[in-house]
């Protein structure tokens, strides 16, 4: 085997797994940040419902019951893409990596197997990134015009803060680095 070829190998094999890590990212941001309560659209979900969004909002009994009802069925959505068996989750996680691990053994690249690998986990997130869209329309329906734009004012304030906290932890990480 010539040395360009062991480097054709080596850069398709760094290919595939950094689009698998980005994969594997898609997943986690869509899908398992929700079980952790850390996503946006959770946030989102328990400003909506709690005492502080119904009054600025200025929501009505009738919308706070359609919006409680549209939460319970995402997250109802979520546990059943999940799974609740964490055995048979593990082991799905450990049948990929194994799965990963021969792929790289190979002799040869199968780039079939590969982009086959990698469209199980995609779709999956895109599962995940569906069930989310959905939720938004159906609660972008529930608002009426002027509760919407109060709506997305409040939205982006939560999306400045969220960075905002991110900046000062990675300022955190750097002074901890920096010692």
């Amino acid at each position: 085997m010539t040395i360009s070829s062991k480097v054709s190998k080596l850069v398709l094999i760094c290919g595939l797994a950094t689009a698998t890590l980005g994969t594997g990212a898609v997943i986690a941001k869509e899908g398992m940040q929700h079980k952790q309560g850390h996503s946006i659209e959770h946030k989102q979900a328990r400003f909506l419902l709690s005492e502080r969004g119904v009054k600025k909002l200025d929501l009505t009994e009738q919308q706070q019951t359609q919006l409680k009802t549209i939460f319970e069925a995402q997250k109802a959505q979520f546990k059943a893409l999940r799974g609740t068996d964490k055995e048979a989750m593990k082991q799905e996680r450990e049948a990929h990596k194994a799965q990963m691990k021969a792929l790289l053994d190979m002799p040869s690249f199968d780039e079939a197997a590969a982009k086959e690998l990698l469209a199980k986990r995609q779709a999956k997130g895109e599962q995940f990134a569906l069930i989310n869209l959905k939720t938004q329309h159906q609660v972008w329906q529930v608002l009426n015009a002027e509760q919407r734009e109060k709506y997305e004012e409040i939205k982006k304030h939560m999306r400045k803060k969220g960075h905002k906290k991110g900046d000062k932890k990675r300022s955190r990480d750097e002074q901890k680095q920096d010692k």
